[in-house]
This record gives C-alpha cells, sequence and structure tokens, in this order.
C-alpha cells in the first residue's frame, strides 16, 4: 500500500497576496508550478508587447501607442481583464492553501487573506481606471477641432501624415475673452520639422500683414488679394459658413499654405490664458533676453494698462510674465514681439522634460484640456509623439518675416499694414529649409534655450572685476550677472571658485561646457537647496583674460 506524502503547508493568507501583486506568485510559493505559469503568461506577454513598442518605436511612439483612441480602447479593456484575472490567481492561490491533503486550514483566517486580497485588487483597477478616463477625455478634449466641432477635420492638409515627410503645423495665439467666438488670431507661427534631420524652423508673419494671395476656394469671396489684416481672416471665415464650408481654421491655414507655398497640414490654438496656467503649472519658464522690453502701455486687462520694464538678461519668468514678454509690442514692434514668441515656444520645448511632466500632470491636464486645441488626428499621435521625441532642441532655426527685408510698411485707410514680397518670403522658406546651421549657431541656440542663471561676485576686491568680467563672458555668448545686492562671502580669494548648484549640470550642459572651456577648469558640484542660481563664480587672483 502507498503513502501519500502531504503537500508543504503554505498560508492561504500570504498565497492569496502575492497573488494580488502579482498573478502566478502566490501558486509559485505553493511550489504549484503550471499554475503559476498559467496565471503569470498574461503578464509576460503584455510586458513583451509593451517592450517591443518600444524597442521599435521609442519612447514617443510608446506613449502616442497608449494614448490613441485604440490604444486608450486596448488598455481600458485590458484593466478590466487584468482586474478579473488577478482576482481569479488570488481565489485560486487561496484554494490551493485551503484544501490540503490530510486536512482542511481554519475557514475564517483565510476568507481574510482572500477578502483583502480581492478588496486591494479591485481598488487598484478602479484607480488605474479613472485614469484612463482622465486621458481619453484630455485627449478627446484636446485633439479636436479648434472650431469646436468633435472630431478632427484635417481638410487643407494631407489627410494623414506619413511619418517621413516634412510636417508643417500652424500655431495659433488667442486672446479669448470669456465665451466670445469673435477674435483675433494675434500669433500666426508655422512650426516646420524635418522627420530627418530632427530639425524645426519657425517663421511667423506679423498681424498687421495685408494683401495676401487668396487660395482658388475663396476667390469667389475676395478675389486674388485678402486685402484686410491677415489676424481678422479666421473670424471673417466664421462668419462665411457658406464658402468656408470645412471651418475657419482649415480656411485660415488655406491662406497661409498659398502665401507660403507649403502645405500646412495641421493647426494648434492655444488660448492666452491658458497659456499662463500652462507655464505656471511647469513652474516657470527660464528665458535669456537679448534686448530690454520696455512697454507703458500693456494692455494688463480691460480698460487698465500696466508698465513693463525687462531688462537684459536671464529671467524666470512665471505664466503671467512670459505672456508679458511674448506679447508686448508698444515699446518695439509686432516683429520683434514675433520672434519673441518663438523664443518663448523653444524654451518651454527645451526645459519640459519627463519629470517635470510626471510631476505636475494633474495640473497640466486640466491646463491643456482647457486651453488647447489641435486637429491633428489621434490615430496619428504615435507618429506626432515619436517625432516629437527624436526633435533636435539645438537644430532650430527661427524667421519672422518683418520689414524692410521682406515687407514695406505704408499707412493707408486701412491704417498701420504691411504689404508682403511674396516671392522673398517663399525663397527665404526654402533656403531655411535646405540650410544646416553652424556648429557655433547650434551651440548658441542651446545655451539661450537652456537659460541658465550664472552669476559672478568679486572674490579678489578689485574694483569693477566682477562686471567686467561678467561682460567678458556675455561677450563669449555665456550668459552671466552680476547679481545686486549680493557680495562674495571672501575677499581675497587667490583661486577662482566656479560653482556649479543643484544638479543644474543636467539641464545646462551647452552654457556650462562653454564656462567650463573659458575658465580652463571644471565646475564643482555642490547641493545646497537654499541657494537660486544655477553657476556661482566668485573672482580670484588667477581669473582668466577673456577675448
Amino acid at each position: 500500500m502507498s503513502i501519500q506524502t502531504p503537500a508543504p503547508r503554505s498560508s492561504a493568507f500570504t498565497a492569496a497576496v502575492l497573488s494580488m501583486l502579482i498573478p502566478g506568485l502566490g501558486q509559485a510559493y505553493q511550489r504549484r508550478w503550471h499554475a503559476a505559469l498559467l496565471f503569470a503568461s498574461p503578464l509576460f506577454l503584455i510586458t513583451a508587447l509593451v517592450a517591443g513598442i518600444y524597442v521599435a518605436e521609442g519612447l514617443g511612439g510608446l506613449a502616442g501607442a497608449l494614448i490613441s483612441p485604440l490604444g486608450l480602447s486596448i488598455a481600458g479593456i485590458v484593466n478590466i481583464l487584468a482586474g478579473i484575472w488577478r482576482a481569479a490567481s488570488a481565489v485560486d492561490a487561496w484554494r490551493g492553501s485551503f484544501v490540503r491533503v490530510g486536512g482542511v486550514r481554519p475557514l475564517i483566517s483565510s476568507l481574510v487573506g482572500l477578502a483583502l486580497a480581492v478588496v486591494v485588487s479591485s481598488s487598484l483597477h478602479f484607480y488605474i481606471s479613472g485614469w484612463i478616463t482622465t486621458a481619453s477625455d484630455l485627449v478627446g478634449g484636446i485633439f479636436s477641432n479648434p472650431d469646436g466641432s468633435a472630431a478632427p477635420d484635417p481638410s487643407g492638409g494631407t489627410a494623414h501624415w506619413d511619418g517621413k515627410s516634412r510636417l508643417n503645423v500652424l500655431l495659433v495665439g488667442i486672446d479669448q475673452r470669456g465665451g466670445s467666438a469673435d477674435f483675433n488670431t494675434d500669433t500666426l507661427i508655422v512650426a516646420s520639422v524635418d522627420p530627418i534631420k530632427g530639425s524645426v524652423t519657425m517663421f511667423s508673419i506679423p498681424r498687421d500683414t495685408v494683401d495676401f494671395p487668396v487660395p482658388p476656394s475663396a476667390q469667389g469671396l475676395y478675389g486674388d488679394a485678402y486685402n484686410n489684416k491677415i489676424n481678422s481672416y479666421y473670424a471673417i471665415a466664421r462668419h462665411h459658413p457658406d464658402v468656408f464650408t470645412d471651418g475657419p481654421m482649415p480656411a485660415l491655414r488655406a491662406m497661409l499654405s498659398e502665401f507660403y507655398d507649403i502645405p500646412i497640414d495641421y493647426s494648434v490654438m492655444v488660448n492666452f490664458k491658458g497659456f499662463q496656467k500652462i507655464v505656471d503649472t511647469l513652474d516657470g519658464v527660464r528665458i535669456v533676453t537679448q534686448n530690454p522690453v520696455v512697454d507703458e502701455t500693456y494692455p494688463a486687462s480691460p480698460g487698465y494698462q500696466r508698465r513693463v520694464r525687462i531688462q537684459v538678461g536671464v529671467h524666470g519668468m512665471s505664466g503671467e510674465q512670459a505672456l508679458i514678454f511674448a506679447r508686448s509690442r508698444h515699446g518695439s514692434s509686432d516683429f520683434d514681439r514675433a520672434s519673441r514668441q518663438q523664443q518663448v515656444i523653444a524654451a518651454i520645448r527645451a526645459q519640459t522634460d519627463v519629470e517635470s511632466i510626471r510631476t505636475n500632470i494633474v495640473g497640466l491636464i486640466t491646463s491643456l484640456k482647457d486651453s488647447l486645441k489641435s486637429d491633428f488626428p489621434q490615430d496619428d499621435l504615435p507618429r506626432l509623439l515619436e517625432l516629437i521625441s527624436r526633435i533636435d532642441t539645438t537644430n532650430l532655426r527661427s524667421l519672422v518675416f518683418s520689414p524692410p527685408n521682406y515687407q514695406t510698411v505704408a499707412m493707408d485707410q486701412r491704417g498701420y499694414v504691411t504689404i508682403p514680397n511674396v516671392t522673398k518670403i517663399r525663397a527665404a522658406i526654402q533656403a531655411a529649409f535646405a540650410a544646416e546651421p553652424s556648429p557655433e549657431e547650434l551651440a548658441k541656440r542651446a545655451i539661450d534655450r537652456e537659460g541658465a542663471r550664472v552669476w559672478v561676485l568679486n572674490g579678489t576686491g578689485r574694483p569693477g572685476e566682477a562686471a567686467a568680467f561678467a561682460a567678458a563672458l556675455a561677450h563669449n555668448g555665456a550668459p552671466a550677472i552680476v547679481p545686486t545686492g549680493i557680495t562674495s562671502p571672501e575677499i581675497g580669494l587667490l583661486t577662482t571658485r566656479f560653482i556649479v548648484y543643484n544638479g543644474a549640470e543636467v539641464r545646462i550642459p551647452a552654457t556650462l561646457a562653454l564656462l567650463e572651456r573659458l575658465l580652463g577648469v571644471q565646475a564643482t558640484r555642490i547641493d545646497d537647496p537654499t541657494v537660486v542660481v544655477d553657476v556661482q563664480i566668485i573672482t580670484g587672483a588667477d581669473l582668466p583674460t577673456l577675448p
């Protein structure tokens, strides 16, 4: 007669909790290897699928696949099935310990473990379901027509971008007050991305530009030329739905496509107030101002004006300050303003990383949903995010088509207007597409976008030394200032102190590389949360002489 050997004793509570954490882990704890493999197999398959997409498409392609309509639908279904599968694994693990050879474990204690595993598992999947719903609402809210229609409408551009050809996107900034639909498009920037080189060319046309060549679809209304200012075209097209059947945004894209002689595929519309919220949510942006901004009558709110002064140097700007910097024009011109708008866009792109998005994700979702609209098709999001991940932020060229090179200023019955040289503008765009920036130009752009905060303090006591050295650094392309009211903690230094604080070297690699080359030494890394500057240079007797 054979003797049956009892299976090793195991805790039903432990087995259920382990399978709640990872399906199959409780069965492995019980040494039920076939059951463990069965319950763990779906997890391995899903992990392999995600890893395969990541390897083939990169992080951007993976993120795009997950937030596409199909990806979100699949994620929702998988989340439900995973919750059921996790609960089934926990129940099976509980039964595997409860039903034993030669006896039965106490029922009550084992049921506690099972109930805990199922409740915690269900809560986790309800939480994930909430995030999937939020992501779906966000994507659906952003990627709808800027005109307000529910579904993306790629009319006026390519039906679906193939991911290989140049992508041209119209960036539109509006000052929408309340729910008014009658607003001008005060910012019109075309961002053109070369997916092969990873380069970006941005070009702007000032809002007072007139006499645009009209595309065939609108010639019955305007003839061969649109004689009003371009910032009014969107609002006027909105009032002629019989002519612009696709809506005012496709009409504006078609007009600018005709003007620039390039296809403009899609558009992104940003409300200025929403832009301000986005910058604040990302904890601000650092801007390097090359010229002072002076505006005695900046329109802060209806009926109220304020005085604006922004000096040359590096500034950490809030959303309100960045908006003022981008919109102010009374002390300069529309052309200078267009250049500053491009600068702000480039700085936000360069200074926004995965960590800043992760730590501000809740507020960012709300800000984006309320302020950003795009007609880019949701099904093409994987290609778009994969492209964004490959963009070289140092390879960015900016053009503002301003007088006297590209336009002529005039005063007539329309008021102050600028009349474009269309042939010259089109040629400049093609030349920009073909040109490759020099390494020096790329380095300068990278430094400008990093917006590093560099202080120079006088450590020798020689009068004017800090100011002179800061000016020499600036002359060599390195941003540096002498902070007002702050003095060196030591005087009579023999060796210049060159310090980078709080891991700033990760954010300002181009600036730090230039400073190390100019100073001839490597910076000392120090962590000090009380310090608000990125780099501090305290002059010593060995301070180098710069050209």
